[in-house]
């Protein structure tokens, strides 16, 4: 079902929402709206202006028409699966490469760029870890120092790392992320040395998910629960997202650096 949640965006215009697809629809397209049917209801319209991201499963029909106008209008729509997994990601073309997109270009030359890039997100993982110790800290639920430690051998080094959200939450990641990417005017998938894939957002929306999970609880079992969850997810998104900038940040350094030692 569809559920619209905050995007936190400056006041004096509508929000730009979210759009959530959890149950059979099909979707079709008007000028510049996107219409929702299911058998027996009335169509739902959702201006495409009010729409950032669109979250879907399987059970979604999408019409050409509708499909166009998401990318013709910089929507990015992910797909998840039945276990909550993004399985796929569709956004609209960028023609004029920024900056950060040249970097990654060139630091994908590099034939040791896998090994180059698992040391940053080693880096990123450890900082994440320390700032979720020190939120915790503050909220006077210290980190225990032998959690810490654990955390720091199985998340830093591994990339593994305890589930306490529900799963619907990865995928919520993924759409979180490559809108971001969307909007930066980066694709989600780039090509390295030797044809490699550069999942950026794939390892980007890893370390939101990993941060999400790092500071909340659980979740208790509900008639409404996709909708309970993706509202909760929004509301941790609209204080976090900044995180996936800082990310960003960090990483066009990273490059930055990466390349000028190689040239």
């Amino acid at each position: 079902m569809p559920n619209r949640a905050h995007s936190g965006l400056s006041s004096g215009t509508p929000d730009r929402k979210p759009l959530y697809l959890f149950a059979g629809a099909r979707i079709d397209a008007g000028s510049d709206h996107l219409v929702l049917r299911r058998d027996g209801t009335a169509p739902q319209r959702f201006p495409v202006a009010r729409i950032t991201r669109i979250i879907c499963n399987h059970q979604a029909s999408w019409s050409g028409q509708a499909l166009s106008l998401c990318l013709t209008e910089g929507i990015a729509i992910t797909w998840i699966d039945g276990h909550g997994h993004a399985i796929g990601s569709a956004q609209s073309n960028h023609h004029r490469p920024c900056n950060l997109a040249t970097l990654i270009e060139t630091y994908l030359e590099l034939q040791d760029w896998p090994q180059r890039f698992a040391n940053w997100l080693a880096h990123r993982r450890l900082d994440l870890l320390l700032t979720c110790a020190r939120r915790a800290s503050s909220e006077e639920h210290p980190m225990e120092k032998e959690v810490f430690q654990e955390l720091k051998r199985q998340f830093v080094y591994n990339g593994n790392h305890p589930l306490a959200f529900e799963p619907e939450g990865e995928g919520f990641c993924h759409a979180l992320t490559v809108d971001h990417l969307n909007r930066a005017q980066l694709q989600a998938t780039y090509w390295g040395f030797d044809a490699s894939p550069f999942e950026l957002a794939k390892h980007l929306a890893a370390l939101l998910w990993a941060e999400l999970n790092l500071e909340c609880g659980t979740l208790s079992a509900s008639a409404d629960h996709c909708t309970i969850v993706a509202r909760l997810f929004e509301s941790w998104a609209h204080q976090r997202e900044a995180q996936l900038q800082n990310h960003l940040r960090d990483l066009k350094c990273h490059l930055a650096r990466e390349v000028n030692t190689w040239q």
